[in-house]
């Protein structure tokens, strides 16, 4: 199977997700991560705005008298000119705290919300299947801890990964490609986090999950690029994200299952 079909059965999987969870009324898996993510952004940015205003200002409160000559005369045109680069290097600072937001937020939320998805998914198999499971304190605490350690073992790799390849910033021509890498790098380990629920439910142990999506990049590519699409749109992306992905990982997987018995019965 081409990875280019396997990256088109994770975009896919994102409609066939919406009309489920519209199907069976599954929104109120929706509203935690709202909530979550409504408190964690009043906070920071509370707390990044009070920090940064006050720094910024001082910083741009300059005191020319002292100054003569070239320096003068530049310490007079800074000085002049605060209004205007006070706003852009506020909006600068702004726009980094929203993307430094987003890959923590991205990665807390696979983290804390990890119990939820891990029942999502258990509820998403019987309604598709019919496949109904009594519930286990026992089963729902192993299944909580493997995606705890799974998302943590992404985000401590994911981070070096990231911290390398920010480094290529100071390489002439590849510099050029780090956003993309960067991208496909996030998809990768997002995907990887959100399809491992649903391996889960197959009997998949950690490492054969990893192998899994290893085999399998493009799926966790593909499945992953529109979670980061959806988690760039402000508040409402950042809502229903966690549970779209999910659900669509869900369903990218059992359509990766059966066209992989078709060939093998061909």
């Amino acid at each position: 199977m081409s990875s280019k079909l396997k990256f088109g059965i994770g975009l896919y999987s994102f409609k066939t997700a919406h009309s489920f969870i519209k199907k069976h009324n599954l929104w109120r898996f929706i509203i935690i991560p709202g909530i979550l993510n409504a408190i964690l952004f009043y906070l920071s940015f509370i707390w990044f705005l009070d920090g940064v205003s006050g720094w910024v200002s001082g910083f741009f409160d300059l005191e020319c008298s002292d100054q003569e000559g070239f320096w003068g005369l530049l310490c007079q045109f800074v000085s002049y000119s605060s209004g205007f680069f006070e706003i852009f290097f506020k909006f600068f600072l702004y726009t980094a705290f929203i993307g430094v937001y987003l890959y923590i937020y991205k990665n807390l939320v696979l983290f804390i919300y990890s119990p939820v998805l891990a029942y999502l998914i258990e509820i998403v198999e019987e309604k598709h299947k019919g496949v109904s499971s009594p519930f286990s304190m026992g089963q729902f605490i192993k299944e909580t801890v493997r995606g705890l350690i799974l998302a943590l073992r992404g985000l401590m790799v994911e981070g070096i990964v990231v911290f390398l390849l920010l480094l290529m910033m100071f390489v002439p021509i590849i510099n050029l490609v780090q956003p993309l890498l960067m991208w496909l790098v996030g998809a990768y380990f997002l995907g990887v986090s959100m399809i491992d629920y649903s391996l889960e439910r197959k009997g998949y142990n950690i490492r054969e999950s990893i192998n899994y999506s290893k085999k399998h990049k493009s799926l966790a590519i593909g499945i992953g690029s529109v979670s980061q699409l959806v988690f760039i749109v402000p508040f409402v992306g950042w809502m229903i994200a966690p549970t779209y992905t999910a659900v669509a990982a869900y369903f990218a997987v059992d359509k990766l299952d059966k066209l992989d018995k078709l060939e093998v019965n061909e």
